[in-house]
């Protein structure tokens, strides 16, 4: 099915680059948007991908399934090609997970599907014409032992291009499949530092850089928030970051996060306490909300910068009182040399007694 898109599919572009000769891939999963492969400006493949009814794009960002065990769907993307010339865009179907960033993404083409991904069929190719868009049905069957839970996919199209040097270039849709049941929300978290970093002033305060990293070994996705403190043990003002937005771990992920808590003073150790709180996303199964996990860990924030400063000081200090004590020695030599050839002379001009 042939629709224009020109005002159908809003597309950012993405140069794809490859700096070693092997197969490198970018997808973008969580919105539509548009990749661009080929150096040259004549030879520039751009495309997007989005979800779509059998008619066409429909406004949704991603696919959301829920299918019991054994149960068929069929569901469709829109692949639009904004090129100037026909196109021919190989189709993949593939476990999904997010990135060290954040973002959603699939596993390779050449690695095989073991979870959602291997739940889909999708055509291998689909040709588009220039400005053109089709319309591709992809089907989605639930294994008779599906685990319930969340199981994450995706369906990419891509081009490859390049000699020697290839690149696989693919953008696509997230597809979030689901099996109805017993899910299990399992959160567990683990603190891997905790270092103090001197403002840019020195009569200013630092900050904690805290890294830790949140497990889901649940089968249902969470979505998380983090709440730190800092106590002093000398006394000194507390410190606290607010949790920020709710941090996203799909079943059987790990993500490692950095947070900053501003406005500590270096004033020693500070004993850093936090609670990981994890909750399912809205519209997910309705499951026991996982316990808090509590973390704690010591910090040595020490006020180094202030004490060179200070070491510089008292250097200076002991420089300048030694050379004051030498300059005042070497005076008090010459004014007893002078006194001594004073007497000598006195004695030269009495003559002998």
């Amino acid at each position: 099915m042939r629709i224009p898109t020109a005002a159908r599919t809003v597309a950012a572009l993405v140069t794809s680059a490859a700096l070693v000769p092997v197969i490198w891939s970018a997808l973008a999963m969580a919105a539509p948007a548009a990749v661009t492969a080929g150096a040259a400006d004549d030879d520039r493949v751009t495309w997007s991908v989005v979800p779509a009814d059998a008619s066409g794009p429909d406004g949704r960002r991603v696919v959301d399934l829920e299918l019991e065990p054994g149960e068929r769907a069929v569901d469709h993307v829109a692949v639009s090609n904004h090129s100037a010339t026909e196109v021919t865009f190989a189709l993949s179907a593939n476990d999904g997970y997010l990135t060290d960033l954040g973002s959603f993404d699939m596993r390779p083409a050449s690695v095989p599907p073991t979870d959602g991904g291997a739940w889909i069929t999708v055509a291998d190719e689909v040709v588009v014409g220039p400005g053109e868009t089709e319309v591709v049905p992809f089907e989605v069957t639930a294994p008779a032992d599906a685990v319930p839970g969340d199981h994450p996919a995706g369906v990419a199209a891509s081009v490859r291009s390049g000699g020697e040097m290839q690149v696989d270039s693919r953008v696509g849709v997230r597809v979030n499949l689901r099996a109805p049941g017993e899910v299990v929300a399992v959160l567990d978290a683990e603190l891997l530092d905790v270092s103090y970093t001197q403002g840019s002033s020195l009569l200013g305060p630092g900050e904690l850089v805290v890294r830790y990293a949140v497990v889901n070994d649940g089968t249902v996705a969470l979505r998380t928030t983090t709440e730190f403190r800092a106590d002093s043990r000398f006394g000194g003002a507390d410190a606290s970051a607010p949790s920020g937005e709710g941090l996203e771990v799909l079943p059987g992920g790990r993500r490692e996060v950095t947070v900053r808590v501003p406005e500590v003073w270096p004033l020693g150790p500070f004993g850093v306490e936090a609670v990981v709180r994890g909750a399912v996303p809205e519209g997910g199964p309705d499951v026991a909300v996982p316990a808090d996990v509590p973390l704690t860990g010591t910090a040595w924030a020490l006020p180094l910068p202030h004490l060179l400063l200070l070491l510089v000081l008292v250097l200076v200090a002991w420089a300048t009182r030694r050379a004051l004590r030498a300059r005042r020695a070497r005076l008090d030599h010459l004014i007893e040399q002078a006194r001594a050839e004073g007497r000598a002379e006195v004695l030269a001009a009495s003559g002998p007694s």
